[in-house]
């Protein structure tokens, strides 16, 4: 049986540039277990070269401190836990800053079951808004002074 409720979701739109057809992206709001079970692998697989990288290198300087301070097994593991917690939290923000660094526009931020549901909801949301008035849209030409 599957949990009934609302989760927060952020909607991006992709950058004008971009292939035609392109579709919004919903990010959840949250914790991401996958960040937090595949740290690295999920970072480079999200294009998070960088991030991705860095959380390799911060685990093993963390395991290597931890032989250094000659802590057990336990004491090793509490640390690279804490870690994967740690971008377990920040792995949906990571995704938003990495979108925004691409030129993805966030446009709302929508409740609703799943990601599909938050992009129908977008979607029927913008159906509703009406067309800007010709006052509203932006003078053609140069601007008279």
């Amino acid at each position: 049986m599957r949990r009934a409720g609302l989760r927060i979701y952020s909607i991006h739109l992709p950058p004008p540039y971009s292939a035609a057809g392109r579709e919004p992206e919903a990010l959840r709001e949250g914790f991401s277990i996958a960040a937090f079970l595949l740290t690295v692998l999920w970072a480079l697989a999200n294009r998070l070269w960088l991030r991705g990288a860095i959380a390799a290198a911060v685990i093993i300087l963390a395991l290597g401190l931890a032989q250094l301070l000659a802590l057990n097994v336990l004491g090793q593991a509490v640390i690279v836990l804490a870690f994967m917690v740690w971008v377990g939290m920040e792995g949906n923000d990571w995704l938003r800053a990495g979108l925004a660094r691409r030129g993805w526009r966030e446009v709302c931020v929508i409740a609703a079951e799943s990601e599909d549901g938050a992009i129908r909801r977008y979607a029927d949301l913008s159906a509703l808004r009406p067309a800007p008035a010709s006052s509203d849209l932006p003078a053609e030409g140069p601007a008279s002074a």
